[in-house]
């Protein structure tokens, strides 16, 4: 992808987020937070009968990554279970993101949905 497409992309979920809010009813319902960048997430999502993801949503705050990420990650991992999400990583989000290599200084910003529904699933004893 070439990276003014990328770039698109990116700025397209970040100012039209997909799954935007809050489910009532939630399964899972989980803050967390990125200190060295002050994004923050809050994330809650619904289990079918089956144990998989049948719906995420989000709010919160923070850069175009950690919100673009916030976005495709909720449209990425429904339909998942939970040990499929446990196995995903930043092979995994770079490459929702359209294979974007991220700095360092951006991984947590991208893992950060990734890392808030791992915790929401053990919290929530899926994992």
């Amino acid at each position: 992808m070439s990276s003014d497409l990328y770039r698109e992309q990116l700025l397209e979920h970040y100012h039209n987020p997909e799954n935007f809010g809050v489910l009532d009813n939630a399964d899972i319902d989980i803050e967390m937070d990125n200190p060295t960048c002050g994004d923050m997430i809050h994330l809650t999502a619904q289990l079918n009968d089956e144990g998989r993801i049948a719906k995420v949503m989000f709010e919160g705050q923070g850069c175009v990554i950690s919100m673009a990420s916030s976005s495709m990650f909720t449209e990425a991992v429904v339909g998942k279970t939970p040990e499929e999400i446990a196995a995903m990583g930043l092979s995994e989000i770079e490459a929702m993101m359209g294979g974007v290599r991220l700095s360092m200084g951006r991984v947590k910003c991208a893992l950060l949905p990734l890392n808030a529904m791992k915790l929401g699933l053990k919290e929530a004893g899926k994992l």
